[in-house]
């Protein structure tokens, strides 16, 4: 695979780039709040910032990437009856690696991308992969990762978290230009409705635990959940070589969106 301007460090590299397309002052101060809680989240408290309901023991954690990893890239794979030894991953928001390290253990290599140098210092301390390229970047795009370059990126629990629907749709663009024909982008996105009221929004859902309707009232700070119309992604997946093959657990906390690249 080819990484553009950026090369690991042997197989456990850490590198960061910063994007010109990121320039404007909204999203320079966006990108720079984005970055400041997550590194607060790394020093206050890693596992419960990222995965609260499995941050009492680093088992736990592991166990929960491991589940999470059979649940949904594992469903994918055998679905499609796809072979990852042979395939590049990207990972859009890995966090500390809790599910970088079973993405790498099944697939050729793996970059694993997140906007918190903090968080990416835990992951490197916490999976010792050697086919792993670490990267920051700046958290609108996958800065110097070469075009048509890359298999397959996944993504669970982080477009939930980016305030602003013109980043998201940053990324969806970005897939398209790193991923090979025929490579696919699978991930979560929380899609039920929900109504905006000034700085409020109200949601409407039903409980993944339960299965009953419940109805949130919440003022959003910067990393707190918000739901995506699903029509953001299908005309930005259209507008960036992607075909949207299948939408699973629609108007649900918990949407999953699986997208391939044209050709």
């Amino acid at each position: 695979m080819q990484y553009g301007s950026v090369k690991p460090e042997g197989g456990h590299g850490s590198s960061e780039w910063t994007s010109q397309s990121c320039s404007t002052p909204d999203k320079q101060n966006l990108k720079r709040a984005m970055r400041e809680e997550w590194d607060h989240g790394a020093r206050e408290n890693w596992r419960k910032s990222i995965w609260a309901e499995a941050s009492e023991s680093e088992e736990s954690f592991r166990a929960s990437g491991e589940r999470d990893f059979k649940r949904y890239v594992g469903k994918f794979l055998t679905t499609l009856q796809l072979d990852p030894a042979r395939m590049v991953a990207l990972e859009i928001g890995c966090g500390a690696g809790r599910m970088s390290e079973p993405i790498a253990r099944d697939f050729y290599r793996l970059v694993a991308v997140d906007i918190s140098r903090k968080m990416l210092k835990i992951g490197r301390q916490r999976v010792t992969a050697d086919n792993i390229l670490w990267l920051c970047n700046d958290g609108v795009s996958l800065g110097p990762v070469a075009d048509g370059s890359v298999d397959f990126i996944f993504s669970l629990a982080v477009f939930q978290h980016i305030p602003d629907a013109a980043t998201i749709v940053d990324y969806v663009e970005e897939a398209g230009r790193v991923l090979k024909p025929g490579g696919w982008f699978v991930f979560q996105v929380m899609n039920h409705p929900h109504v905006s009221v000034g700085p409020w929004t109200v949601s409407f859902f039903i409980s993944s635990r339960f299965h009953l309707p419940r109805i949130r009232i919440y003022r959003p700070n910067v990393l707190d959940a918000r739901p995506i119309r699903m029509g953001i992604f299908r005309k930005s997946c259209t507008h960036s070589g992607l075909t949207v093959v299948r939408i699973l657990h629609r108007f649900n906390q918990n949407t999953w969106v699986w997208a391939q690249k044209n050709g």
